[in-house]
């Protein structure tokens, strides 16, 4: 009999636990999501469009937010979902409402389609329902958030041009991703804030953009998180301090993206750090050197290397691109060449191949790459040098060479590290 009832009472925990809402936390804790790859298989042609793409319009708005000395710019996201980027699931409101958005470490707004939407992009992905919530509230224009993004000229509070939400307490916005001379990247709403579900644990109070009207690539997801070094990013929100990734390498597979104390999971020799310059929402380094093979060539120089998320390709600036290419050939003359395309212009026959090998080499740390983070197959005989080169002063480390290491953005001691990881052990 007591055995009995010993196993009603366990069976009876079980069931309360997996019918318990997931547990409210505190801020300064652990989180885990996950991202997800748009397109599993990579089209490198596409990859190379969007890439650079992306790459055209981030180099004049680091250019404007240089000039004007505020050091704030915000990343267009100019692709779609064969261009490379990462989805992050998360739940918002109270129930939880699942939802599936870009995951973008270039900029900083939270924002997800809100109701119908019908002007939105893009169109037939689930939307947010703020009317199926009971944690949902509108940010008035006096809200820290909402005055940050007055302070950048991205949200309206009454007064002349408010729109008619905007002229009571709450703050609209409209938060752009292109250039003024191509308008058409934007999204478009009000300021909220909602409980997030991330993992199991609900955190309340997280301010998003309930978007109202949009226009862009933003994949086949319902918003975008951004994880910048802003105050409206989801990393400064959850207070947390930092925030780490682990993209895998199998892209049918997702991969861990984790905020709070990651660091605990970078131990032992192989890691490896360097400090993050001032910039206030980009994630750039300073590249000093580039081994190929038997060679060491220059960095970037003062300009520093952007880690993106968003980037599928590696970009350097010149003259740092043409010298590691020019190294890279004179070490593969055993290697048959082939016409490159898509501005690919290392391309060798793959059957028998042995590539060079190439480190980055950062202010603090070695970043050895394995063949596949630089070479890849463009087709069944032809394998090419994902690194091109740079029409500006702006350099960026893409997600093929992100993949299979732990890459961890340090916001409150500005420091980036990484380690090379099997991801699928998180």
């Amino acid at each position: 009999m007591a055995t009995t009832r010993s196993s009603i009472l366990v069976l009876a925990t079980i069931c309360f636990l997996l019918a318990a809402p997931p547990a409210y936390s505190e801020r300064r804790g652990f989180f885990r999501a996950t991202m997800t790859r748009n397109q599993p298989a990579i089209n490198l042609t596409r990859a190379a469009h969007k890439s650079r793409q992306r790459l055209s319009i981030l180099a004049p708005r680091l250019l404007d937010a240089a000039a004007s000395g505020s050091g704030s710019a915000q990343t267009p996201l100019q692709m779609d979902s064969s261009g490379g980027a990462y989805d992050m699931t998360f739940s918002m409101g109270t129930p939880p409402q699942k939802l599936s958005v870009l995951a973008d470490t270039g900029s900083d707004l939270i924002w997800a389609k809100c109701g119908a939407c019908k002007r939105c992009a893009p169109q037939g992905s689930p939307s947010y329902y703020p009317n199926k919530s009971s944690s949902f509230s509108k940010l008035p224009c006096s809200s820290g958030l909402c005055r940050t993004l007055e302070s950048q000229s991205l949200a309206t509070c009454g007064g002349a041009g408010a729109s008619a939400s905007a002229s009571g307490a709450a703050c609209d916005y409209k938060y752009s991703y292109g250039l003024a001379s191509d308008p058409h990247h934007y999204t478009q709403g009000y300021m909220a804030s909602e409980t997030f579900t991330l993992g199991g644990d609900a955190v309340r109070g997280i301010g998003f953009g309930c978007t109202t009207m949009s226009e862009g690539w933003y994949g086949s997801g319902s918003g975008l998180v951004g994880l910048g070094r802003g105050k409206l990013s989801l990393v400064r929100q959850l207070k947390v301090g930092a925030f780490s990734y682990s993209l895998t390498s199998d892209t049918t597979k997702s991969s861990p993206l984790l905020f709070g104390a990651a660091g605990d999971l970078m131990t032992g020799a192989g890691v490896q750090s360097t400090p993050l310059l001032k910039t206030s929402t980009y994630y750039t380094v300073n590249l000093t050197s580039i081994s190929i093979g038997a060679a060491t060539t220059p960095g970037t120089g003062r300009h520093g290397i952007i880690f993106d998320s968003g980037t599928t390709l590696t970009f350097l600036a010149e003259p740092a691109y043409t010298l590691a290419k020019v190294a890279l050939l004179s070490q593969a003359t055993n290697l048959t060449s082939v016409p490159g395309t898509d501005g690919y212009e290392v391309c060798f026959q793959t059957s028998g191949a042995v590539f060079p090998s190439m480190v980055l080499h950062f202010d603090g740390g070695d970043m050895a790459l394995r063949t596949e983070n630089y070479f890849r197959a463009v087709d069944d005989s032809v394998s090419c040098w994902i690194v091109q080169s740079s029409p500006s002063h702006t350099s960026i480390v893409g997600n093929i060479i992100q993949m299979d290491y732990h890459i961890r953005y340090d916001l409150d001691k500005s420091v980036l590290s990484f380690q090379a990881a099997n991801c699928e052990t998180f």
